[in-house]
């Protein structure tokens, strides 16, 4: 309340017969203005909106508005405002609020003012108006060429036709696009190529290759492009979208004949280990047309001349990996075409196992286990033995585990094991009896059906 008798003494003063002796700039100034901080901002301070009167905003955000209140340039604190401020009105959407703060979204795209009217103890009203642009994304979709394309004639003079469609574009808003294009896709996004309508075409005139023709009979480029939609000088993130980066090729020239170029992986295989893989080129009746085999992981498989266009599919697999499943994938081809596939991925989905050599050993002797495993391989490392609950050191040398236990009448013994691919065996509990000299081993049994 002292803070009040003190405005109100001032401003009587200010009104009296004497209020020109009065100094204009001791007279308190109360500015009252909007503050919309998103509900997404983990800032320490909401100053950083304090100063906007126009913001953008995501459909479906919430936020929340603040009165906020100066005098003479002071902030005041939002505990003291209702010192000087009998009452906030809002006014959003056609209806209003009585508060000092309120929590607000738009369901909504579109322009939607922000009033605030503020109601001092002298009956003063100060207004305020924010602008609130609430809007969606961008998103910017290559159409055409398709990703892939592969029969692009590079010696053509009308060259090629780049169609894009943008998304989420508002009616207050500009929406610039960059088409980039490059040979080298590292290097695609180092400078743009022109700029292109946002929804619509766009067209490079031919030819794309200038020199001997024949080098084109059994060799393909590949082009790489992509577009950048952005708001121009709008910082907002959503307000820029980068599409994902699209590939076509230039078509056979002089030649009917068709290349294929399969790339193909093991995953997780052990360094260890050797492939045998084969690859089967089949028509879409089941006739083979040609065979491949392959020993190194990661392989391209290149069917060159192939005659045959229309529905094909090619199976891969491994004859000694067989944990590793096959791959099949089918496809369609053109004539003069260079086809180069998505990657075909090889997955072992099957864990590794262990069998003892000998169940019954001298005691003085060790367990030896052989381990299996047709697919990536055991890990080593992730091995693990314990004899009664206490963890055994181990020895493994190759496929073998080898293991001294001591025990003096009956224990338990549990063997975990894990291949390259990540698949964990089942849990293996076995049993070693003492008698004697010996030691006998029986199992493995399911520790939960004992």
């Amino acid at each position: 309340m002292k803070k009040i008798c003190g405005f109100l003494i001032l401003l009587c003063c200010w009104s009296c017969e004497n209020a020109p002796r009065v100094d204009e700039d001791n007279i308190p100034k109360l500015i009252s203005s909007i503050c919309f901080v998103p509900s997404s901002y983990y800032g320490s301070s909401y100053q950083d909106f304090a100063n906007l009167r126009e913001i953008e905003t995501l459909q479906g955000t919430s936020g929340r508005f603040i009165a906020e209140i100066q005098i003479n340039g002071s902030r005041v604190p939002n505990d003291y405002t209702s010192d000087y401020v009998k009452n906030f009105i809002w006014r959003i959407e056609d209806k209003s609020y009585i508060t000092s703060s309120l929590s607000y979204a738009f369901p909504d795209t579109g322009v939607f003012p922000v009033i605030l009217q503020t109601i001092d103890y002298f009956d003063d009203t100060l207004s305020d108006t924010l602008t609130l642009y609430v809007t969606t994304p961008i998103s910017v979709s290559p159409i055409s060429p398709v990703n892939g394309f592969n029969q692009f004639n590079a010696l053509d003079s009308s060259g090629m036709i780049f169609e894009v469609k943008t998304d989420g574009v508002a009616s207050w808003q500009n929406v610039q696009c960059s088409l980039y294009l490059s040979m080298e896709k590292n290097a695609l996004w180092d400078f743009p190529y022109d700029s292109i309508p946002c929804n619509g075409t766009y067209q490079i005139k031919g030819p794309f290759f200038v020199g001997d023709s024949n080098y084109l009979a059994d060799t393909s480029f590949a082009f790489f492009w992509g577009v950048v939609a952005k708001v121009p000088d709008s910082d907002y993130t959503f307000d820029a979208d980068t599409s994902e980066i699209q590939t076509f090729y230039t078509a056979l020239v002089g030649t009917e004949f068709s290349h294929i170029l399969v790339p193909v992986r093991y995953r997780s295989l052990s360094p260890g280990q050797s492939p045998a893989g084969k690859a089967i080129l089949q028509k879409e009746n089941g006739d083979t047309i040609a065979i491949h085999t392959f020993s190194q992981n990661p392989s391209t498989i290149q069917f060159s001349d192939i005659s045959i266009e229309g529905n094909l599919q090619i199976t891969v697999f491994d004859s000694l990996l067989w944990e590793y499943s096959p791959v099949q994938k089918s496809f369609a081809i053109s004539p003069s075409t260079y086809n180069i596939l998505d990657t075909l991925t090889l997955l072992d989905t099957i864990p590794p196992i262990c069998a003892p050599i000998l169940r019954r050993i001298a005691k003085s002797d060790s367990l030896v286990f052989s381990l299996f495993d047709a697919g990536s391989g055991v890990s080593s490392k992730s091995i693990l033995v314990q004899l009664s609950g206490d963890t055994l050191s181990r020895t493994i040398r190759k496929d073998v585990l080898q293991i001294f236990p001591t025990c003096d009448n009956e224990c338990d013994l549990f063997i975990s094991l894990r291949d390259y691919a990540g698949n964990l065996s089942v849990p293996i509990l076995w049993k070693i009896e003492s008698l004697g000299d010996s030691l006998f081993l029986s199992g493995p049994f399911n520790p939960e059906e004992l």
